[in-house]
């Protein structure tokens, strides 16, 4: 009996706690408009348009143009917090509100907080995008898809959470919200879709599950606070330019099945110290490491059959490296301008590969090779400018 009364405190309180947390639903004071585009006033303050798109369902717009005249001074210039009402009247009829509509609330840069109620499923492209001040943004349960630009540039929002159930997510969805700190993906979203995170400047934390399968080029680019990140295993493509420009960025872990490190993907993030390269990996491409000179080793795969140009240009930090027997091809400039870089060891008896005859440093660069192997190195072309040492097994 006891158990029972405690147990029912605990819910009647969490009842009361989630009430006071939810604002008061606006009440409908007017309204106009037609069968296709309602315009309706909530406590008298508040006029929002809604269009028509089913039955019984409206979506939030800015007003019939779709926010074509968003640059012309509006009328329905919102200010502090608005409330998106779950269902509005015409005629004596209820509508769902189940979309914010492509501009609907762009560039309302008075808003500080915007509440969207549970039911509305869609947030269209651009639908928040350029709301300077906004600092709260509740966005609803039963939400499943959000637009490309839908909530970006919303440079004071410091958190955000995407409810479960959200699938679908656009291009630079979240893009320059610079204050944006942490963020958890849902384990309904399968793909990161291009730029979405860029330019989160503040952004630290990024939760991630075990079934996203695709991170889209540019991501998390500009993330300059982000330190650390470890892709789950399950990531099975990465996009260009990834972590473009990430410069605290100092540590990060690969999933292993991963067979290709995409061109810039690594490019300036200059805190890198410590990468741990996939077991699965074949190709790294352009510029993947470019400018990383902070970064003081690398340890390659046994698979891995190229580098490209400009992989590890200008990578002060490293001292020494040893390419893999799998390796087939270097690009132009790969290791180039890596000051520090004294030793290369390479265990293939004949050369391989290479783009271009700066694909290695020069002097005072050691090369070392198996013995017996250095006539073919010295007479090959495009590997004739180096200093070359003999080493058993072409192994320090």
């Amino acid at each position: 009996m006891r158990k029972s009364a405690i147990f029912s405190s605990f819910v009647l309180s969490l009842l009361l706690f989630l009430t006071a947390c939810a604002p008061e639903a606006p009440v409908q004071t007017s309204v106009s408009g037609s069968d296709s585009l309602i315009i309706a006033t909530f406590n008298d303050t508040t006029t929002l348009h809604f269009r028509v798109i089913a039955a019984d369902e409206v979506e939030l717009v800015w007003d019939a143009t779709d926010g074509k005249n968003y640059n012309t001074p509006s009328r329905y210039q919102h200010r502090g917090s608005l409330i998106v009402p779950a269902t509005v009247n015409f005629d004596g009829k209820d509508f769902k509100v189940v979309s914010i509509g492509k501009n609907a609330l762009f560039q309302q840069r008075s808003l500080t907080e915007i509440y969207i109620p549970d039911g509305v499923r869609h947030i269209a492209e651009r639908a928040l995008s350029g709301c300077d001040k906004l600092q709260s943004l509740r966005l609803p349960s039963t939400l499943q898809s959000i637009g490309d630009e839908a909530i970006a540039r919303c440079k004071q929002l410091t958190e955000m959470v995407l409810p479960d159930g959200l699938t679908l997510i656009g291009e630079y969805a979240m893009y320059d919200c610079k204050m944006l700190r942490e963020v958890t993906i849902p384990k309904s979203v399968t793909i990161l879709p291009k730029g979405l995170f860029s330019g989160c400047y503040s952004l630290q934390q990024v939760n991630m599950h075990n079934k996203l399968k695709v991170i889209n080029a540019r991501a998390f680019a500009y993330c300059e606070l982000l330190e650390e990140i470890t892709l789950p295993s399950s990531v099975e493509q990465l996009g260009d330019a990834l972590f473009l420009n990430c410069t605290s960025l100092a540590d990060v872990t690969l999933p292993d099945n991963l067979e290709k490190i995409p061109e810039q993907c690594f490019s300036d993030c200059t805190s890198l110290k410590r990468v741990k390269l996939p077991s699965a990996l074949k190709y790294i491409l352009a510029g993947a490491f470019l400018h990383c000179n902070t970064l003081p080793e690398i340890d390659f795969p046994d698979g891995l059959l190229a580098i490209d140009m400009d992989a590890f240009h200008a990578c002060l930090g490293l001292k020494e490296i040893h390419l893999p027997q799998s390796l087939q091809f270097l690009g132009n400039d790969a290791f180039a301008h890596c000051r520090h870089l004294t030793d290369i060891y390479i265990p293939h008896t004949k050369p391989f590969e290479i783009d271009h005859e700066s694909a290695l440093p020069g002097d005072p660069c050691w090369i070392n090779i198996p013995k017996g192997s250095i006539d073919f190195f010295q007479f090959a072309p495009k590997w004739k400018k180096y200093k070359y040492r003999e080493v058993r097994n072409g192994r320090k």
